[in-house]
């Protein structure tokens, strides 16, 4: 499985049966995220793996093992079954207990280039250590591998000013990504005694990045009246991001216990200019601070077990917009500059028990418990350089808003000999909301009883052959981000406010899955399809003069559907020394917008198609195809837009004409019909060399081979059209030098 191209434990996990590795780092098995990552059967980084894919020596792992329906709390192992999987790598015995220490000096051209970085990582069965620091200004996006794929990204409260600027297009981040980034990751885990553990993680983010395109939207308002809006972009992003967190944990068969406690804080900026009817310069501070401790204890007496959890979290922020000048003819006075300010502060805590019992093939069980949510936000527009507040009723909110929810959730259980496994649950919440507006002396009070059934089946055909099913119902009432009246500049072309409706929606959604695999044969294929049915009550209203949009929320029921099926196939080929992915999907969805006090229908169609193959012709010789055409339709009211075909292509040819030698070219090409030019397709080629001596690797980079500086893409949203031009990375040479220090 493992080649002279495989440097990290990464590459050889793309390689797995069964396995995908995201283009964001995310790993899939069956096409289901991974619920842990573990080395040496320890959870070190807490769901930030992306940190031991790309660090991890291959040479160092024994064996890659999948867990498959693993269930992480031995409390629970033959009570609660879950879907997903889980990876473990297990170490060379000469890899056991040793401090490993590598560095890397890289520089290039043009105009000066860096790629640094130092690893040190030591792996024991109850101590483990991993320090890492990073810095790369080439394009290559070190900042995901501190993306944490356990977290709830739902969860955190959404921005509600933000920086027009270019959207990244969907290509090789190495193109197109304009950074100077920075990371330092400490992670430490160790047995304080027997059965418990501490680890602790400290990951801090310093990364500057610029970008600049031509955008031109054209929004279909009327089947006789199109807006468009053209823009030439410029911006500039700020990140610096800091996190920590303790977790002890206790993990034995009668009882697991685990507290976390996370902080994290960000003092992150966006800069964007804008050269469109009128030069615009935009300004966006956002800092931010959050600190949330977890704690879960489970206890498990014979076919009885009982849980207690509890969660308490407190976020604030202060977030500003910098317009200059204004263009809002309302907001205009001698100072052409605006600043739109927005304080949001959020505690929130939650406690539940919960009890089950099994009897043979049935099990019954219950949650209750209860929460509380307390938001404050407020807002105002402060003109000129000395930050006059603006006085306008129209234009300030100060709203709280207090839920209050008693939750119940009975559970019910079968799992006969056959090895069918049945849940069902039942949840019902009693949500009280309290909403106050402080400006406009208002207060709303209500009560609302909401509930989410959930069926879950699981049924083994053999070892081989399972499938799964979910079928589920819930319905949500909407966020603080809707309670405000007053006006909220959130873009510099762009005021919102949602007039103090409350939305509702309602969801219904079922799935099926069928997963067959084959570890002898190397025979993995899955197929799932899917259905979703959102109801919601209403609609937000965009009007527009000129360029610019202002919206707010109305009453208007409606549905949208959408469903789909994927399929996808992998196996290994002895006799062409190949390993052949395949896959394929189709979606339809169907929705309603409003704009211009007009209710307009759309739906969008696609389907996709994507092969992979990689062959070794013998040990000199490696080859790696892969390949995605996309083909979408969108239907705006009754007018159908013309279809989009998207292709994109990649072609890796490696050659090893001798040990520790790797000659790699390859040739990344995108298409796009839409585009009316010679830039329908996009080409780029790239050139590596490594040479390995002994402990140290020399490796040379060439990208962009023919020299590509812009790329431009079409596609459709909603009821508009969006054409790009975005500027890309000119052809640059990386040298780097990558060596052994212990």
């Amino acid at each position: 499985m493992m080649d002279e191209t495989d440097r990290s434990i990464g590459d050889v996990l793309e390689k797995l049966p069964g396995v995908q590795v995201l283009s964001s780092g995310q790993i899939l098995y069956q096409n289901k995220e991974i619920s842990k990552f573990y080395i040496e059967g320890l959870d070190l980084l807490q769901g930030k793996y992306g940190l031991a894919t790309q660090n991890v020596d291959a040479s160092k792992v024994a064996s890659v093992q999948i867990l498959e329906n693993h269930q992480p709390i031995k409390a629970l192992k033959g009570m609660e079954i879950p879907e997903n999987a889980a990876i473990n790598l297990k170490l060379k015995q000469s890899a056991m207990g040793a401090f490993f220490a590598t560095a890397q000096l890289g520089t290039g051209l043009p105009p000066i280039l860096l790629s640094n970085e130092a690893v040190g990582m030591r792996f024991t069965r109850s101590q483990q250590n991993m320090l890492v620091y990073k810095g790369d200004n080439t394009g290559r996006d070190i900042s995901k591998e501190l993306t944490s794929y356990y977290d709830h990204f739902g969860s955190r409260p959404s921005n509600l000013l933000s920086v027009i600027a270019p959207a990244p297009p969907s290509i090789r981040e190495q193109h197109y990504l304009f950074n100077d980034a920075h990371l330092v990751s400490l992670n430490d885990l160790r047995g304080i005694k027997k059965d418990l553990i501490l680890t602790t993680n400290i990951n801090f983010l310093h990364d500057k990045q610029k970008s600049s395109s031509f955008s031109r939207q054209d929004i279909y308002l009327t089947p006789s009246d199109t807006l468009q809006i053209a823009e030439d972009m410029d911006a500039r992003l700020l990140k610096r991001e800091l996190e920590g967190s303790v977790t002890l944990e206790s993990n034995t068969d009668n009882y697991f216990l685990n507290n976390k406690l996370n902080v994290r804080s960000s003092w992150n900026a966006h800069t964007g200019n804008i050269a469109g009817s009128e030069p615009v310069a935009q300004f966006l501070q956002l800092p931010s601070f959050h600190i949330e401790n977890d704690f879960d204890y489970l206890r498990r007496n014979d076919s009885r077990r009982n849980r207690i959890r509890a969660n308490v979290a407190y976020t604030t922020r202060h977030h500003s917009l910098d317009v200059s000048p204004v263009l809002f003819e309302e907001l205009k006075n001698p100072d052409p500059r605006i600043r739109q300010d927005i304080s949001f502060d959020r505690f929130n805590a939650s406690a539940s028990v919960s009890g089950h019992k099994d009897l043979q093939r049935f099990s019954f069980g219950y949650t209750t418990g209860a929460s509380f949510l307390h938001y404050r936000m407020e807002s105002g527009l402060l003109s000129g350089t000395t930050h006059t507040p603006v006085a306008a009723d129209t234009l300030q909110n100060n709203t709280s808003r207090t839920e209050a929810k008693l939750n119940f959730s009975p559970s019910f259980g079968y799992r006969p000999p056959s090895g069918l496994q049945l849940n069902f649950s039942f949840p019902l919440d009693y949500l009280f909301l309290n909403r106050e507006d402080v400006i406009r002396q208002t207060r709303q009070k209500r009560g609302h009883l909401l509930v989410s059934p959930y069926l879950w089946i699981q049924y083994p055909f053999s070892t081989r052959l399972a499938i799964f099913s979910n079928i589920s119902f819930s319905n949500h009432i909407g966020s603080v981000n809707e309670d405000y009246r007053g006006y909220i500049l959130n873009t510099y072309r762009s005021m919102n406010r949602s007039d103090g409706l409350l939305s509702k929606n309602s969801r219904t959604s079922a799935n099926v899955s069928f997963n067959y695999k084959n570890p002898f044969t190397t025979l993995f294929t899955s197929l799932r399809l899917f259905y979703n049915n959102t109801w919601r009550n209403m609609l937000y209203d965009v009007g527009y003069n000129g360029i610019l949009s202002s919206s707010v929320g109305v009453l208007h029921p409606h549905t949208s559907h959408d469903w789909g099926a994927g399929y996808s196939i992998g196996k290994s080929i002895d006799a062409i020394n190949s390993e052949v992915r395949f896959s394929t999907g189709y979606d339809r969805n169907q929705s309603a917008t409003l704009h211009q006090g007009i209710v307009s229908g759309y739906s969008s169609t696609g389907y996709f198609l994507s092969p992979r193959i990689t062959t070794d012709i013998g040990r000199w010789m490696i080859i790696k195809y892969g390949a995605s055409y996309r083909h979408s339709r969108t239907k705006i009211r009754d007018n159908e837009m013309a279809p989009v075909n998207y292709f994109t292509q990649d072609i890796a040819l490696s050659l090893i004409p001798a040990k520790g030698f790797t000659l790699t070219v390859s040739i990344n090409h995108y298409y796009n019909n839409m585009i009316e030019s010679s830039d329908r397709s996009s080409w780029f080629g790239n050139l590596g060399v490594r040479y390995r001596m002994k402990n140290t690797d020399w490796i040379l980079d060439w990208t962009n081979i023919f020299n590509t500086r812009q790329f431009v893409t079409y596609s459709y949203n909603d009821i508009s059209s969006y054409y790009s031009v975005y500027g890309l990375r000119p052809a640059e040479v990386l040298l780097r030098v990558r060596f052994k220090i212990l």
